[in-house]
């Protein structure tokens, strides 16, 4: 057999002068467009297509055998019932965290953990610092005015409340903006659809501003003109969501944020709070069954 008959041979030991770029990190890819956009850069780069960045699992610092006081014993069943009434479709609950002592305050803490949904509202003065538990439906918050306390919930009753305190559109809208190609006509849609919606409305309007054309010009007089809110949440779970509102009633800023920081869609949504943000009828079914087995597990 002749030399030239054999299959060639390739050295796989690339040499540094010659080594190949890594082909599952994405460089040079080009900057999406959008309005509200605000994601920050992560130098993970075991993050793809999407995925959360990799992170060490929590270890629970809670003992097998650790035994509840009265007190939070009594809470610990409280929540039960709440989060039952919760899954039958019944009203939201608040559950004191003051009076527990700072053990059982922290026992409770690890028993719930933190899930994926968190973020911050300021109301009358006071900011609040949220964060949904694993159990979602289940929230924790946090005020500026030292009072803490768990939500048994769809959504916590002070983020309905905020949206429901901003301004009403229609908003006024400037005549003529230099440079301006589709602004104000979108800030008229935006309008239009704020101030006609209602709870009886199925869906949201969804504006992506990703593909619209826009230029500086547009996305400066949407940010003007509808501003920003202090009520801003965080969906994590396959990449992450945030969830802003703007200062107009029924207006939200929604962006959409791969595993690598990168905004992959940056929308405006007119309607009720995103549903990215709330535990849905299924979820609270699910926690109410969790609950039980981290209850059984502490309780019995």
């Amino acid at each position: 057999m002749n030399e030239s008959d054999l299959i060639p041979v390739t050295n796989l030991q690339s040499t540094p002068d010659l080594a190949r770029e890594n082909p599952m990190i994405w460089t040079g890819e080009e900057q999406p467009v959008g309005v509200f956009l605000d994601a920050g850069e992560t130098d993970d780069a075991l993050a793809l297509l999407g995925m959360p960045a990799l992170q060490r699992p929590a270890i629970p610092r809670l003992p097998i055998d650790f035994t509840p006081g009265p007190l939070l014993r009594a809470r610990l069943e409280q929540l039960r019932g709440a989060v039952a009434t919760a899954a039958a479709g019944g009203e939201g609950q608040v559950l004191d965290m003051v009076e527990l002592d700072a053990d059982s305050r922290q026992a409770l803490l690890e028993m719930l953990g933190e899930g994926e949904v968190s973020g911050s509202v300021t109301l009358d003065g006071v900011q609040y610092s949220i964060v949904e538990s694993v159990l979602p439906g289940v929230w924790h918050l946090t005020g500026s005015d030292g009072n803490e306390y768990l939500e048994v919930a769809a959504i916590p009753s002070v983020i309905t409340r905020a949206a429901a305190s901003l301004r009403t559109a229609p908003v006024p809208l400037p005549e003529a903006v230099p440079g301006v190609m589709n602004g104000l006509a979108l800030l008229a849609e935006i309008n239009e659809h704020a101030a006609s919606w209602h709870p009886g409305i199925e869906h949201n309007r969804v504006l992506n501003f990703t593909l619209l054309p826009t230029s500086a010009a547009d996305q400066q007089l949407l940010i003007d003109v509808l501003g920003r809110a202090e009520l801003v949440l965080d969906s994590g779970g396959f990449g992450n969501c945030r969830v802003m509102a703007t200062t107009v009633r029924h207006v939200w800023a929604v962006q959409y944020v791969n595993g690598m920081g990168k905004t992959i869609m940056d929308t405006i949504e007119i309607g009720r709070i995103p549903d990215a943000a709330i535990a849905a009828r299924q979820d609270l079914e699910d926690s109410c069954g969790r609950l039980a087995e981290i209850l059984d597990t502490y309780l019995t």
